[in-house]
């Protein structure tokens, strides 16, 4: 996914892909997207999942830890 259709999606970290209809995982701190081995962005289909990829992907210490 490049990064001029990642105001489409909405959120902080993990954004929902409308498109897709599913969640993807992005660093705020660097901007990069989560991918799989294959170089495809991951996808989750529940929220959950993707904030727990999110909290190991994006590793800092967020306000309120």
């Amino acid at each position: 996914m490049a990064d001029n259709q990642s105001p489409r999606l909405h959120g902080y970290g993990v954004r929902f892909d409308p498109e897709a209809r599913r969640y993807r995982v992005r660093n705020e701190t660097t901007g990069e997207w989560l991918r799989q081995p294959t170089g495809e962005p991951q996808e989750f289909t529940f929220f959950s999942d993707a904030y727990n990829a999110w909290r190991l992907f994006e590793v800092h210490k967020r306000p309120g830890e």
